[in-house]
């Protein structure tokens, strides 16, 4: 007799999760010491345990075995018999295929094209056309407001009655050329060339996708100062210099200057010392007088 007899589906996959989870432990603890035979020996009883485990999860949630090959219950009506379906219409034909080729339009072409305002479909004018045969994509301008803008070909559709066909479709066969007979010596006349089969040059073709926006422009600092000190240099030009009003209070003698006053004292408010004469400055005359005595 087994030690999970009598245990429930759940109760053995709860102990298969904790069995797996010792191993796990077992591995970490193994990959530092691989030495460690008391791990070695946990983790092998946890994976034979789990191999039990899962054999009985196997057994108990299999599907009972089939029974014996009984024969099917008689329906309970027939639909045969049923009016609705006694008198169903034959099968309607399936739809016809849809159209896959795209429509392709030309410049100076008026289309409908979806207005990025309200994303409806409003009448406009093709300005450009860029892109691929495959995937193009068009410039127009709006007749309401005169707006601008790029749209792929989904965004564009054709006026109501004036459906274009593919180009593809409207391009003739590309006729059969007469090759001269094989004489590589001469030449009788010069190559011809399919001037069909040439592609048309596009400028701002680039990957097959959007044209480029052109780069906003460059936002300068310190804008505004200059222009408050350009308008002030302006003004200063037309006016000129102010000038002294007439009768206007002329400005007080300064407190630094020297009184003339032979008594007054220089300095802030009269303080300091008095003013005082220089004094007179006379030539020496250098005199030999001591020899003239000794004579």
């Amino acid at each position: 007799m087994s030690v999970h007899d009598g245990k429930s589906l759940e109760e053995l996959q709860a102990e298969t999760a904790n069995c797996e989870e010792l191993v796990s432990a077992c591995d970490e603890v193994l990959a530092l010491d691989p030495d460690d035979e008391t791990y070695v020996i946990e983790k092998a009883n946890a994976l034979a345990e789990i191999a039990i485990l899962r054999t009985l999860i196997a057994t108990r949630s299999a599907p009972p075995p089939p029974a014996e090959h009984a024969p099917p219950p008689p329906p309970k009506w027939d639909p045969t018999k049923h009016p609705k379906f006694r008198k169903a219409s034959p099968e309607a034909p399936p739809p016809p295929p849809a159209d896959d080729t795209p429509v392709i339009h030309n410049v100076k072409d008026v289309v409908l094209a979806k207005w990025s305002g309200d994303k409806q479909f409003y009448e406009a004018v093709i300005t450009s056309k860029l892109g691929s045969p495959t995937d193009p994509v068009y410039t127009v301008t709006f007749k309401i407001d005169n707006s601008t803008e790029t749209k792929r070909s989904h965004e564009v559709r054709a006026m109501p009655g004036k459906k274009r066909k593919a180009e593809s479709q409207a391009q003739p066969a590309t006729p059969t050329l007469a090759h001269p007979p094989s004489n590589h010596s001469v030449i009788t006349a010069a190559p011809t060339v399919d001037k069909t089969l040439i592609p048309k040059y596009e400028p701002s073709k680039v990957s097959d996708g959007p044209t480029r926006m052109q780069p906003e422009k460059k936002k300068l600092k310190g804008v505004k100062p200059m222009e408050a000190k350009k308008n002030n240099w302006q003004n200063f030009q037309a006016v000129g210099p102010k000038k002294v009003p007439v009768g206007a209070a002329k400005q007080k003698a300064s407190q630094f200057r020297t009184p003339d006053a032979p008594n007054a004292r220089v300095g802030v408010q009269g303080s300091g010392k008095p003013m005082q004469k220089d004094p007179a400055r006379a030539k020496w005359v250098a005199e030999r007088k001591g020899e003239d005595e000794d004579d």
